[in-house]
């Protein structure tokens, strides 16, 4: 079997021995792009121009040969326009954080002020900086963060595909699927919850989901209308080559939910279940996979009926997500994608490479047991993490591959 046709039967349960192996398939198993550029050197794989996919985050968008280099079963495609709205259609030579040179989508074009921050702007507002000296992008600015009434969403724009981003995306997909064999996953985005932080600020956001709960469901209705018309734009273009749709919303933090079960259910399932339930009615074969970070223990429940088939990153350092609990209480009803290596904590502090071993071959075990387990580290790949310790760790991975 190759990749995509051995992944379909692992996302079905047909086979339940060995694991599938995402490298940079989604947009949260990635990796920095100063880090890749090692990683690609380390490799001894041909030096080239690597392309930032994700500016706020400033991931790379992986090669092929270095996915089957780390045994990688997925690639991602993703929509026409990127962070802030900045077409990827067209490139241009840049820099990265640390000084190498890179591809950027030419729509790119940060204001540097006198004190060496890049500010991006949208609709001529300052939106995004990245200070001097830094490596991300920090969102300055909110959208609706004087919005009060119903009445203050008129004219706030949904976030809808264009024609030619609907075709853009078809032709991705369609050259994917024919030069390779790796499963697809689309990234559509589709947040509710993490949107409405970025548009009215985060204290005014969740105070209005206990306050001002008619302003909330009137903006979870707008975004889900266009999440959905997007969705019916293009599963019937796409949806018998592609293997998962991927959605965000973070409700988790280190030490457990941001919000209450039953204020999740209340305000922010509802717009999950009917996203979650369109494509499962009209794609049976294409799985719903959530990015969802933090100590979620007691939401996978409620994730699980909202139609969640996959879930990432399985953060095994928050509160109360011990792997072993995990595949125990939920191992049965939705298969964990990602867990496979704690880069933020014991990865991060440890340079002993059969230690990292170690780590992630006792992960493995634990969450493939009686099989339904994808493998990948827990966020993306930080800019400091040594190429050394991302072989090692896909190394490990690759011996359980089957």
């Amino acid at each position: 079997m190759n990749s995509r046709e051995k992944v379909k039967k692992l996302l079905n349960r047909e086979i339940t021995d060995g694991i599938a192996i995402d490298f940079g398939g989604m947009s949260s198993s990635g990796i920095s792009a100063v880090a890749y550029a090692k990683l690609v050197k380390a490799l001894g794989l041909p030096e080239r121009m690597i392309k930032i996919n994700d500016i706020f985050q400033q991931t790379a968008q992986p090669d092929l040969d270095v996915i089957e280099a780390l045994g990688g079963d997925f690639v991602q495609a993703l929509p026409m326009r990127l962070r802030f709205g900045i077409s990827s259609k067209s490139w241009k030579e840049s820099v990265m954080t640390d000084g190498t040179p890179c591809l950027v989508p030419s729509e790119l074009n940060p204001v540097t002020d006198e004190k060496g921050n890049k500010y991006i702007y949208v609709n001529g507002i300052p939106y995004a900086c990245m200070p001097a000296h830094g490596f991300y992008y920090d969102q300055t600015a909110h959208l609706l963060e004087d919005a009060e009434e119903v009445s203050d969403l008129e004219g706030y724009p949904p976030p809808l595909m264009e024609e030619d981003e609907i075709e853009f995306i078809r032709e991705e997909i369609e050259e994917l699927y024919c030069n390779t064999d790796k499963s697809i996953v689309f990234r559509l985005g589709g947040s509710v919850f993490e949107q409405g932080q970025r548009d009215f600020n985060y204290e005014n956001f969740y105070c209005n989901l206990i306050v001002n709960k008619e302003i909330m469901h009137a903006y979870f209705r707008k975004l889900t209308d266009s999440y959905l018309q997007n969705l019916k734009n293009l599963l019937p273009l796409v949806g018998d080559k592609i293997q998962a749709v991927q959605f965000f919303d973070d409700l988790g933090a280190q030490s457990g939910l941001q919000i209450s079960v039953d204020t999740y259910r209340e305000m922010i399932m509802p717009y999950h279940k009917e996203m979650y339930s369109y494509i499962h009615d009209i794609c049976p074969e294409v799985k719903v996979l959530l990015h969802c970070c933090g100590g979620i223990f007691d939401l996978i429940p409620s994730l699980i009926e909202a139609g969640v088939d996959l879930l990432n990153p399985v953060q095994v350092s928050a509160v109360g997500m011990d792997p072993d609990r995990l595949k125990e209480a939920y191992g049965d009803r939705i298969i964990f994608w990602g867990g496979g290596a704690d880069m933020q904590d014991f990865v991060q502090k440890t340079d002993d490479l059969e230690a990292v071993r170690e780590h992630v071959d006792g992960l493995i075990k634990a969450f493939s047991k009686d099989g339904g387990f994808i493998f990948t580290q827990i966020h993306n790949i930080q800019y400091d993490v040594p190429p050394e310790k991302i072989i090692a760790i896909y190394e490990t991975a690759k011996k359980y591959k089957g």
